[in-house]
């Protein structure tokens, strides 16, 4: 590529204007693809506000509150553990029992998901939480939120206490 700058050089030196108009639009080619390609960034496939996290929490009895800068789903692997559950939340796995959730800030959830007996799943007075799928498998299960897009429940019992989803202060479990 030397060479040929050199070349056209020469000939521009010495008055040929087309070698002069070639140099010219050659160079501002090679600048305007030199700004161009300095804009580019390179992608890996992945965009850091789609990341998302599991946090697998696993201390039976615990008690924790969880906080976390990027998106997480959280699996519960524990019994009769209290949980206070700040920010970014997009799904929520039980698979215990004797649990007990607060959901203190999330306003939207993609999923809750319940195996097990006996867990309690709230949220804080100013919360006005919506799930998009419900799903309960076990007894005496007790989930408290703003409103619910679809909602399973299977449990061994058909008692009236057994009731999976209450009335907030908010609105009504559907």
């Amino acid at each position: 590529m030397s060479n040929i700058l050199n070349t056209e050089f020469q000939q521009v030196s010495t008055g040929n204007s087309n070698c002069l108009r070639t140099l010219i639009s050659r160079t501002l080619t090679i600048a305007f693809l030199a700004v161009f390609l300095q804009g580019c960034e390179l992608d890996d496939g992945t965009d850091s506000d789609d990341d998302e996290q599991t946090v697998v929490y696993s201390t039976d009895g615990g008690t924790d509150t969880l906080d976390n800068d990027d998106k997480y789903e959280l699996i519960l692997r524990a019994d009769s553990t209290y949980l206070i559950l700040e920010d970014n939340l997009t799904e929520i796995s039980i698979q215990g029992d004797d649990n007990y959730l607060v959901i203190d800030s999330d306003t939207s959830i993609a999923s809750i998901s319940i195996n097990g007996d006996d867990n309690i799943i709230t949220v804080e007075d100013d919360v006005n939480l919506t799930v998009d799928q419900l799903t309960i498998q076990g007894n005496g299960n007790s989930v408290t939120v703003y409103d619910i897009g679809t909602y399973t429940e299977t449990s061994d019992t058909d008692e009236a206490d057994n009731l999976a989803c209450e009335v907030s202060q908010n609105g009504a479990c559907l």
